[in-house]
């Protein structure tokens, strides 16, 4: 479940307390505590390693800062040539240490019974978080780059997929089973942009992470009109949000690949009898997807879900209820 480890669990909130959000990050106690939370409460299949994408842009030079009520500020913006080749290129073992460090820990308590997931930003998020400095609804700096000054912006895709291979590999080396990609705003771009600037990066990135010998969850928010471009990227699985019918990207990409997903987080706000019927709602959804399905979230899950919600969640998922 995404975001997993976390923010709406009141264990969560006691470790947190007297702690920002990246010192928990660098805090593998802390970081494997919040990880294994979720684990033991509700039994997942897999743990979602606790962490941010936003470490690697930290270990690249930039400043990263969360903010209360605003969220992640980065700076100083990356907005030009100069600000893109004057990016560090780290050693993931040494200035990421600490996240290969609460994988290990993980993995110690989980045993083999389960898996671990690591993860990282897709190229344009990251990117996109460099160029603007914080979230962003319009990208307006962002597009000016990738649309005015295509070369620079290549560079920096190219500089953020180096950094993010060795970011990964020295996870899968630490005890990651499966890693995630995530382009949180990858559904800004139109399919056809998406698929001429963006899915080089994107295939160079999964195909490096496949060279570690885990399989490869690519996810797209907004991803409605680029399952055909998600699913040339080489990835193992899709990851889908809630705006498109399991029954429609079944139609579109076929036996390609698996697909992962895709209930609406939002639902979770309902009673139990009602997460209940949508969870059974969308396993029957899925049934004909012959090549692998995993139940998922469409998005991550939010900070006040109710409890006795999620309960209800995976008790139908674990017990393959569909209604």
């Amino acid at each position: 479940m995404m975001r997993q480890a976390g923010r709406y669990l009141p264990e969560y909130r006691d470790v947190r307390s007297g702690s920002t959000f990246l010192g928990m990050v660098h805090d593998p106690e802390r970081a494997a505590e919040v990880t294994l939370q979720p684990i033991r409460r509700y039994g997942m299949d897999a743990a979602v390693i606790f962490c941010d994408i936003l470490v690697p842009p930290a270990a690249m030079g930039l400043g990263v800062e969360f903010v209360e009520g605003r969220g992640p500020v980065l700076g100083p913006p990356v907005r030009d040539r100069d600000a893109v080749e004057a990016l560090v290129d780290f050693d993931a073992a040494e200035a990421t240490g600490f996240l290969g460090e609460s994988i290990r820990r993980v993995r110690k308590e989980l045993g083999d019974e389960r898996a671990i997931i690591g993860f990282c930003g897709a190229p344009f998020t990251v990117a996109s978080y460099m160029v603007e400095g914080q979230s962003s609804r319009n990208f307006e700096n962002t597009k000016r780059m990738l649309l005015g000054e295509p070369e620079t912006f290549d560079r920096l895709l190219s500089r953020v997929v180096q950094s993010s291979v060795g970011y990964l590999e020295r996870q899968v080396e630490a005890g990651a089973d499966v890693l995630q990609i995530f382009d949180s705003w990858g559904g800004a771009l139109d399919a056809e942009l998406y698929r001429e600037r963006l899915l080089p990066h994107v295939a160079r990135l999964v195909a490096e992470a496949k060279g570690f010998d885990v399989p490869v969850i690519l996810y797209v928010n907004g991803c409605s009109h680029l399952l055909e471009v998600m699913a040339d990227s080489g990835a193992d699985v899709l990851g889908i949000d809630w705006r498109v019918s399991p029954e429609e990207a079944i139609a579109r990409v076929g036996d390609r690949v698996a697909l992962q997903g895709n209930m609406d987080p939002c639902a979770l706000f309902a009673p139990p009898e009602v997460v209940r019927r949508e969870a059974g709602r969308t396993l029957a959804a899925f049934r004909a997807k012959e090549r692998g399905y995993i139940f998922n979230l469409g998005s991550g899950i939010l900070p006040k879900t109710p409890l006795d919600s999620v309960q209800a969640l995976w008790d139908t998922v674990l017990t393959g209820a569909d209604g």
